[in-house]
């Protein structure tokens, strides 16, 4: 656990490669340059609770940078992770509805002809989503997957993983109003 002193100076390095990534996209349009400092600002943030604002926005701010870069499933895996990160939580309330719209736009390009309006409604539904693989990222294992660790089989030496969902941790408070969810796939579309 950091202390105070700690995630201060933590959170202020985060802040600082954020801002440096977004500007390095917006004033040079270096989409490059960008995802190396939203990288940097992510590793960062693992230090930080993975539902924390900063965090949420490094994922929002490198599905802008994949996006700009036409890497339309790591823009949508990005997208998915800052809506997933921010369901439930306070201090992200405000921002959860423009998420989803991004994301929205993200899973126009990533699987352009699919249904949006379901996640837009419900985006946990993005947990289950084995074509998008996020249970990938560590932030969201963190807030929303137990990991076993299963015995390697005789044949191979290989360590896997399950990962399952706690479901004590899905917020009852992810989902957008009906009238929102279905202004958020009309516009993504």
């Amino acid at each position: 656990m950091l202390s105070y002193a700690e995630q201060t100076a933590l959170e202020a390095k985060s802040d600082a490669l954020r801002e440096a990534a977004m500007s390095a996209f917006e004033k040079n349009h270096d989409q490059k340059k960008a995802l190396q400092l939203n990288a940097a600002a992510l590793k960062l943030s693992r230090s930080l609770p993975a539902s924390s604002w900063r965090t949420v926005e490094n994922y929002d701010d490198a599905g802008l940078y994949y996006y700009e870069s036409s890497k339309w499933k790591a823009s949508a895996q990005h997208q998915a992770i800052a809506v997933l990160l921010a369901c439930g939580m306070e201090e992200s309330k405000s921002m959860f509805p423009l998420y989803v719209k991004r994301l929205g736009f993200a899973f126009s390009k990533y699987r352009p002809g699919e249904d949006f309006a379901p996640i837009a409604a419900n985006p946990l539904l993005l947990l289950k989503d084995i074509r998008l693989n996020l249970r990938a990222y560590g932030d969201l294992r963190r807030r929303y997957f137990k990991t076993v660790k299963l015995k390697p089989d005789a044949q191979t030496s290989t360590i896997t993983y399950l990962y399952k969902i706690k479901p004590e941790t899905l917020p009852a408070t992810c989902y957008l109003p009906p009238d929102q969810a279905q202004e958020q796939a009309v516009r993504s579309e």
